[in-house]
């Protein structure tokens, strides 16, 4: 089952699916689904909302299961699995609906994978609800004629789109005009945005650091007026870094002075060098990757908003253009082109994956007076501390930092795993679980085998089984899909089954990352004592080891 909600990050947009809840109370009390269905159609009840006004609590798909469950009973048929997409639209190709493709996949086997109850169809209170675009349309009746001539109930009336061939072509036709309508929108959208920039015009999206936020009474647009008491902040920020400060020294002296973001948060360093970059402090805007300029003059276009200059501020536009000489814009995200008038770009380093990165946490007391537990990523030694070898170190922007060379760190706790792993998963057996959709994929397969030898030996004709051929050939594609997955899956559960050295010897690096994290807790590392030489020595007791109390279920 799907559920993608979090309760850790509240989000208006999330798909989930789950049983219905007259079937859960029936199976709660001890009864079957058969009994429960007493020869009704089961079917799922989709249910969708574009654009979720309320406090994304679900309300509005839960009125649309309301009305589908009550019409289904009209047609003989009864809800069994809720599939919702909330604060979802159906009109845009990059925009992904889980719980559609869940009900495509369910409707396709004929049943729900993990709780195993059989589907029929779908009910929705629109067929807008459902699919907007062809390709979806397509999906969903391939789903239908899968199921074996399945139900789909719009509203109150029952809708053939598996035995009409001609209404569903209608169908097809149909929609073309609501996905260039959703192309004409965004089309509209991205030219109003580009005539308002053009223009100068006050630019909304949230709040920025050092502007007032919008208001009704007295009224006020967001992002247009300065906020007196952020400014100062916001001016020595750009002064510092223009002085060379590092980011990361203006951003631990903010938050040693309690200096708090626009959202009320402590400062990290993406955040102060996002509005340092930002050209919107001395009026400038950046749309496409661009600079938006005169188009006469070459000029940059200066906004209607409260900005910087320098008579009052000390700092402007030429106060920024040196600031983004040092600042690496490859993808033109602050308008600084890469051509051959930009000065050559400094070789970026990749990031460096350690078996141990993101596990460690730093033991010190940072200068905020807390324990800091910031990560402890991976870093290559260079220079003259080369000789030493790579180590872990804490980045956090208000602490003094901790360092421990990656060698004997790895050695340790890696010999550390393996004794844990030894102890509780050694002797354990693989459990593997058969994927649904291998009987389904292997029919599928021998009945365009058929067909095709039908076509080859003359015993029908290609246009007669062309549209028959495409709908096997894009089911017989999802399902491998989906096999693949289910395979991936498998892999992950079975990671620490069936556990020997050997197989550790045989793991990739990313692999043996994520059987750590399965077992150990995050290891904090505490500072070297006052008086012992940070060349001393590897001292294992500075590693604090403890292990997470659920561990994955083995046999």
């Amino acid at each position: 089952m799907i559920d993608t909600r979090s309760p850790a990050r509240q989000s208006k947009t999330f798909s989930r699916t789950y049983r219905a809840p007259d079937l859960q109370a029936w199976l709660d009390g001890g009864g079957k689904a058969e009994e429960w269905l007493d020869g009704r159609i089961p079917l799922i009840s989709y249910a969708r909302i574009s654009a979720d006004r309320l406090d994304g609590d679900g309300i509005g798909v839960a009125r649309q299961h309301r009305h589908n469950t009550r019409n289904a009973g009209l047609h003989g048929c009864a809800v069994v699995l809720h599939y919702e997409d909330n604060n979802i639209t159906a009109a845009k190709r990059d925009v992904e609906r889980p719980a559609f493709l869940q009900m495509c996949r369910d409707m396709t086997y004929g049943q729900e994978g993990e709780t195993g109850l059989a589907v029929r169809g779908c009910i929705a209170v629109e067929r807008d609800r459902v699919y907007r675009l062809a390709r979806d349309f397509v999906a969903f009746q391939d789903a239908l004629v899968m199921a074996g001539d399945g139900v789909f109930i719009e509203g109150q009336d029952s809708v053939d789109l598996v035995n009409d061939e001609e209404s569903a072509l209608v169908e097809l036709v149909s929609l073309a005009p609501g996905e260039s309508e959703a192309n004409r929108q965004r089309r509209r959208t991205t030219r109003s945005a580009a005539d308002r920039a053009e223009e100068g015009r006050v630019y909304g999206g949230p709040r920025r650091f050092g502007w007032m936020g919008a208001s009704k009474q007295p009224y006020r647009l967001v992002n247009k007026h300065r906020n007196e008491e952020e400014w100062p902040h916001l001016i020595a920020m750009i002064k510092a870094r223009a002085d060379g400060r590092s980011w990361r020294g203006i951003t631990g002296e903010l938050n040693k002075n309690g200096v708090t973001t626009a959202r009320g948060g402590r400062w990290t360093e993406q955040g102060v060098k996002g509005v340092v970059t930002n050209p919107a402090w001395w009026g400038g805007r950046i749309l496409g990757g661009q600079l938006v300029t005169e188009a006469r003059t070459g000029e940059p276009v200066i906004g209607e908003w409260d900005h910087a200059d320098e008579e009052t501020d000390g700092v402007d536009y030429e106060t920024w253009k040196s600031i983004m000489i040092g600042v690496q814009a490859n993808r033109l995200h602050r308008g600084m082109k890469s051509g051959p008038e930009a000065s050559p770009l400094v070789e970026e380093l990749r990031t460096r994956t350690y078996l141990f990165s993101g596990i460690l946490r730093c033991g010190r007391i940072n200068d905020l007076g807390e324990v800091c537990r910031a990560k402890l990523s991976g870093n290559r030694s260079t220079g003259k501390n080369a000789k030493y070898g790579d180590y872990y170190r804490c980045g956090d922007a208000n602490c003094k930092g901790i360092g421990r060379r990656v060698a004997p760190v790895d050695e340790f706790l890696e010999g550390k795993v393996l004794d844990y792993l030894d102890e509780h998963f050694a002797g354990t057996q693989v459990e593997t679980t058969p994927w649904r959709g291998r009987g389904k994929l292997t029919n599928l397969r021998k009945q365009r085998g058929d067909v095709e030898a039908s076509v080859a030996s003359g015993a029908v004709e290609w246009h007669d089984v062309s549209r028959l051929l495409a709908r096997l050939n894009r089911t017989i594609e999802a399902l491998e899909g989906d096999e693949r997955e289910h395979l991936k899956d498998e892999a992950r559960k079975n990671l620490l089954r069936g556990w020997s050295r050997e197989k550790w010897e045989r793991m990739e690096l990313d692999e043996k990352r994520e059987a750590i994290v399965q077992v150990l807790a995050p290891v904090v590392v505490l500072p070297i004592p006052r008086g012992v030489s940070s060349k001393a020595p590897f001292d294992p007791s500075l590693l604090k080891v403890s292990w997470r109390d659920e561990l994955p279920r083995v046999s």
